[in-house]
């Protein structure tokens, strides 16, 4: 059976914290593939632009049958700069940017992850600084567990990372898991 989710992600700790996120929702480690930047080879951000064009038209072909999730942090640029890169990236290589009609779920922390997972634990956070890193990429469980308990209320506490809020509607945007 193929993958029903593609993962395309900058590293492992982002990679692992979706998954998480959406096997919480209903989704089963069978349902995914990850695509995930080689640790030690570079940006995280240039590998998965480089590969976005392709893991798009991939997911095209595929149609509703699979989710393509494009996990990248924004780092010092704005969400929407970070996703205009993946756009370019299309366009360099004749390949049309993502559409509403895509089944396409942009995941862009801005700084990085580590803002988000502050916040879940209960700091006040500003994305423009740096947070701390988790020694293992699994320790982020709670994390995710508080994050989809306020998706379940629809409801993020306040102040919430814009990116945060945006990566919500996002994945409102994305296929329920059919039982």
């Amino acid at each position: 059976m193929s993958a029903r989710i593609v993962l395309l992600c900058e590293d492992l700790q982002m990679a692992t914290f979706i998954r998480r996120f959406l096997k919480l929702r209903g989704w089963r480690q069978h349902d995914f593939r990850a695509e995930i930047a080689p640790t030690g080879r570079g940006s995280g951000e240039q590998w998965v632009r480089e590969r976005f064009p392709d893991e798009l038209e991939a997911q095209r072909a595929h149609g509703s049958n699979t989710v393509l999730v494009v996990g990248t942090d924004a780092d010092t640029k704005s969400v929407a700069d970070r996703i205009a890169t993946l756009d370019r990236a299309c366009r360099e290589r004749k390949v049309q940017p993502k559409t509403l009609q895509d089944t396409v779920v942009m995941v862009v922390p801005k700084r990085n992850i580590e803002t988000w997972f502050a916040y879940l634990r209960g700091e006040t956070t500003n994305e423009d600084e740096e947070y701390r890193r988790y020694d293992n990429e699994s320790d982020c469980r709670n994390d995710v567990r508080s994050l989809d308990e306020m998706c379940r209320r629809k409801e993020l506490h306040n102040p919430a990372p814009p990116s945060l809020q945006m990566a919500c509607r996002e994945y409102q945007r994305m296929p329920h898991k059919n039982a």
